[in-house]
């Protein structure tokens, strides 16, 4: 797993190894409806919350819909359809999952200015975790994103996605975005979510570029694996 290393927060992104599951799946896929065992996902989510120290009884997460839609996370809540979730209450975690689209996380960061004092008085800790795919950013779910973690001070972290060396996309697709972001009919996911966070008031914005399509040994792809695939993510809590 890769962890973001913000204080505060403890936050990662996962991959396909440290899990149970197998075949296609293999090893630490965090999706059902993928035809895995659903034990096995279960396990695997299990491990998932153990890495951030939260209780997977606790765990929510979305059913993804690349929709603009972000929602209050409830604890154990997994039914709603929407790509994001919010969270301030601590040890809650929450779950964004991917398989060549964008998991992004989102959280306040250090002090808010203009409190009454010379130095600003400290934020209160939030989180949201993101999922985004070409639909998702042009319907808006990086400015939702924004908007539930509400205002102060804030950082993001984008994490492996399906790279600008391999993801392939139509005119109908790459002409919804900006002309430089394609390239050789190769769409740049990353910087679009960049852009879009830089836009929407995130100064800080850090991105992993990994690619999933490169790596099968670290990461599950939709598109490499014609859909017969797990799913790894984002997971993250407030410490």
């Amino acid at each position: 797993m890769i962890r973001w290393n913000l204080p505060g927060y403890d936050i990662v992104f996962t991959t396909r190894l440290g899990g149970v599951s197998r075949g296609p799946y293999a090893s630490l896929n965090l999706g059902r409806h993928t035809g895995d065992d659903e034990l096995n996902v279960d396990e695997n989510r299990s491990r998932a919350c153990a890495v951030v120290g939260a209780d997977p009884a606790r765990l929510a997460h979305n059913r993804q819909i690349h929709s603009a839609t972000v929602r209050e996370a409830v604890p154990g809540a997994h039914d709603a359809g929407g790509d994001g979730l919010a969270t301030g209450e601590p040890g809650l975690p929450v779950l964004a999952l991917a398989a060549d689209c964008l998991p992004i996380a989102l959280a306040r960061t250090g002090t808010a200015p203009g409190s009454g004092t010379s130095t600003g008085t400290s934020t209160e800790p939030r989180l949201v975790v993101l999922h985004a795919g070409w639909r998702g950013l042009l319907a808006g779910i990086v400015e939702a994103g924004v908007r539930a973690l509400g205002p102060g001070p804030a950082a993001a972290m984008i994490g492996p996605a399906i790279g600008p060396c391999c993801y392939a996309v139509g005119a109908d697709v790459s002409d919804r975005f900006d002309v430089d972001l394609t390239n050789a009919g190769k769409l740049d996911l990353w910087s679009a979510a960049e852009r879009r966070l830089t836009a929407a008031g995130i100064a800080a914005v850090e991105r992993l570029d990994l690619c999933t399509a490169c790596h099968p040994d670290l990461f599950f792809s939709h598109r490499r694996d014609e859909g017969v695939t797990g799913r790894q993510g984002v997971i993250g809590v407030i410490a």
